[in-house]
């Protein structure tokens, strides 16, 4: 599993990008900030890909140092996207409140995994 962490991690991160880069169609009939759940989804799932990333892939890092690594730069990439938006889209623009739903994603990501520590590090145990 430790070998296809990498490639996950780059690869959900490049996902994000395009999705939150590319042209967005208006949808009149949806509830206003419904996509702010999306945005809390997709920071808890980065979050937890790359903890699993950092934690998992070398014998030095520490359950520690992994989760504020993940979680800094969950929140580095989701304020790095909302500037992109803002400065080299045309259809898309920084929302204050999308990094609000995004470090509320981050946050909920960092609780599971302080949550199930002892299950993290008996998966680690086993690399």
């Amino acid at each position: 599993m430790g070998k296809f962490l990498r490639p996950a991690a780059y690869a959900y991160t490049l996902f994000i990008a395009v999705i939150c880069l590319m042209p967005m169609p208006r949808v009149s009939n949806a509830p206003k900030d419904s996509d702010k759940v999306i945005h809390l989804l997709v920071y808890f799932l980065f979050t937890l890909i790359w903890f699993l990333y950092y934690f998992l892939r070398a014998k030095t890092e520490n359950f520690k140092q992994s989760l504020i690594k993940c979680a800094g730069l969950a929140l580095i990439y989701g304020i790095l996207i909302e500037v992109v938006q803002e400065v080299a889209t045309v259809s898309r623009s920084a929302d204050f409140k999308d990094l609000i739903a995004n470090s509320i994603g981050i946050l909920t990501g960092v609780i599971l995994i302080i949550a199930m520590k002892s299950q993290f590090l008996r998966l680690k145990s086993k690399f």
